[in-house]
């Protein structure tokens, strides 16, 4: 049960948290919440979204798939919007972007206390235009024409 307690929890922040719904994260994560190693508590993750949200005023987030075992949430969230704002000091560009992400939490006492995030943020770049087309980020290339280039 509390798994599954767990798993809504992080459905949550996705769907409204990322939706701008950003004061929820006073009740979701802990006060010593931490991401990838560093404490932040729930400012953390505000400063995130609003980054984003002003970079991508139009943005989705979607969970695909989440996997709760034990104290463990791990979510694979696809997110897309338009570069109409600043992001992460990134001027505006227009392009309408994709990009997915795993996000694995540690919950204690029904709120989030830790956090470990992969994410896309090199094909982000690409598709923004400030890394080239060409650059291979991915392990496997998605055809042979860009392995041989």
């Amino acid at each position: 049960m509390l798994t599954e307690q767990n798993a809504a929890i992080a459905r949550r922040w996705f769907t409204e948290g990322w939706a701008g719904n950003m004061q929820i994260a006073d009740e979701i994560f802990a006060a010593d919440f931490t991401t990838n190693g560093q404490r932040v508590g729930p400012a953390g993750p505000k400063r995130n979204v609003a980054n984003r949200l002003a970079g991508f005023p139009d943005l989705q987030s979607t969970v695909e798939d989440q996997v709760a075992v034990d104290d463990r949430v791990v979510t694979r969230v696809f997110w897309s919007g338009t570069h109409t704002g600043p992001y992460s000091g990134i001027q505006p560009t227009g392009i309408h972007v994709e990009q997915r992400g795993i996000i694995m939490w540690r919950f204690a006492d029904g709120h989030v206390v830790e956090d470990w995030t992969v994410a896309d943020q090199f094909g982000l770049l690409q598709q923004v235009g400030l890394v080239p087309a060409g650059v291979i980020g991915v392990q496997v290339p998605p055809s042979e024409s860009r392995a041989a280039g």
